[in-house]
């Protein structure tokens, strides 16, 4: 454990130590994620992740999807390898910081030639694409926390209806509908579509007028923040 003294840095001066014990993958993870979730960006996309005891550094270059490591310090000669997955990104970076450089020798193949490994144009940085839809669930998550709170049985029995029959409807970004009793006859949907009226008008949600062809028992209702919030626990 004494040889797990980390710290990560970025390009523009941000620092953090970090020291791990045997099982604390989890804190490491998140904590490195963090850091580099905090701090990416178009102009900052290379992240270190330095061993302070063993002189061993690890290069996340980003904006390539590359990985270069570095054992005895910044005058040694470096290899690399690409990783097309950000959770191959995440694991080497966690092999490296419990067993350092020569953990990910079996995980290459390596190579001392960096620009061979270089993507084209079409190359998404996949930590800023992450980066960036974990910012904005976040926003959304506050979006909706400062909304009016729905009645919670109300809530859930809606939920509930929408786990049993529902599916959603996606026309535009910003045009998006639950169509539950999706294909049934009103004989079909029988007495628990009148629940779910009721439920619709307890909540406040919108009911939208069915599209032509659409089953006569459907129910078409416009989709809500807060409902979303909810149904990502029932899918």
């Amino acid at each position: 454990m004494s040889d797990r003294k980390l710290v990560f840095r970025d390009g523009q001066g941000h620092r953090r130590s970090f020291t791990m014990g045997d099982h604390d993958h989890l804190k490491f993870s998140t904590a490195f994620n963090g850091f580099i979730k905090k701090h990416v960006s178009e102009d900052n996309s290379t992240f270190r992740l330095e061993r302070v005891l063993t002189d061993e550094v690890l290069v996340i270059e980003t904006a390539f999807g590359i990985v270069g490591r570095v054992r005895d310090g910044e005058d040694a000669e470096a290899d690399y390898r690409r990783y097309e997955r950000r959770t191959d990104g995440v694991d080497l970076q966690l092999r490296f910081a419990y067993r350092g450089h020569a953990a990910l020798d079996d995980h290459g193949p390596w190579t001392t030639d960096r620009e061979s490994l270089l993507p084209d144009e079409s190359f998404e940085n996949l930590e800023l694409a992450w980066a960036r839809e974990s910012r904005r669930v976040e926003q959304r998550r506050r979006e909706v926390a400062a909304m009016p709170k729905l009645d919670r049985k109300a809530l859930k029995r809606f939920c509930g209806i929408w786990a049993d029959t529902g599916h959603n409807e996606y026309v535009s970004d910003a045009e998006v509908y639950y169509v539950l009793f999706g294909g049934r006859t009103l004989a079909e949907a029988g007495a628990a579509r009148d629940e779910l009226l009721e439920t619709v008008e307890a909540l406040g949600l919108h009911i939208a007028e069915t599209p032509a062809g659409a089953s006569p028992g459907e129910v078409w209702v416009r989709s809500d923040p807060r409902i979303d919030m909810e149904l990502e626990k029932w899918s």
